[in-house]
């Protein structure tokens, strides 16, 4: 009796299914016109990036301008405001020491007078002279300078001519007297010199000479 073959349905071994990954269908490669038209996209993309970095660039460069500007104004603030602080302290400074100045001189003349009535060894002279001393000191000490007058040439930064004197045996425009004295204050004009001028007088004018014809004539 044959034996039966097995069917080959019932022996062969059962396949294993495919995956869901590998059963997934590919994608088609992409064509040309695909490519063309995602580039074009890109540098659409970068041609805007560009133009967005542009303008933060000189939104920033301006920034950085208006800074500067401020900046320096504030510094040129700053030097006005210090400049006009010391040029207020010095006429502040100025006008005291002028006052200072006014009442030195006074009191110089008050000595003076009262020299030809009280003797120069009396206390009060004394005590006067003391005072004045102390007060003249104290006026070089701030570096204010007498400034020199008599006998001097005229110089209008320096001087103020009040009158005019001729007188041929000085040179011309030479000090003949001074007033009030004057004064400077670290090199600067304190107060000018009020001083008498020397001029020369004008030589004297010659009638011009008729000729002899018209003499005869």
């Amino acid at each position: 009796m044959s034996k039966k073959k097995p069917s080959t349905e019932a022996g062969a071994k059962a396949e294993p299914e495919p995956s869901p990954v590998a059963a997934a269908p590919t994608s088609p490669a992409k064509d040309a016109g695909e490519l063309r038209c995602e580039l074009e996209a890109a540098l659409k993309q970068l041609e805007e990036a560009r133009k967005l970095l542009a303008e933060a660039q000189s939104k920033a460069d301006g920034n950085l301008a208006l800074l500067q500007r401020v900046a320096a104004d504030y510094e040129n603030f700053k030097k006005f405001a210090e400049r006009e602080r010391s040029e207020a302290v010095l006429r502040e400074r100025s006008a005291m020491l002028i006052d200072y100045i006014d009442s030195m001189e006074n009191l110089e003349r008050a000595i003076d007078a009262g020299a030809k009535e009280l003797p120069p060894e009396s206390k009060l002279m004394k005590g006067l002279k003391m005072t004045l001393d102390l007060m003249k000191a104290g006026v070089d000490r701030s570096g204010v300078k007498p400034i020199a007058a008599l006998g001097c040439q005229f110089d209008p930064t320096l001087h103020e001519a009040v009158y005019f004197v001729p007188d041929p045996s000085k040179p011309e425009y030479s000090i003949a007297e001074e007033l009030r004295r004057g004064y400077t204050l670290n090199g600067k004009v304190l107060r000018t010199s009020k001083v008498c001028v020397v001029t020369h007088p004008a030589p004297a004018r010659k009638e011009p000479e008729c000729p002899k014809d018209e003499k005869e004539a």
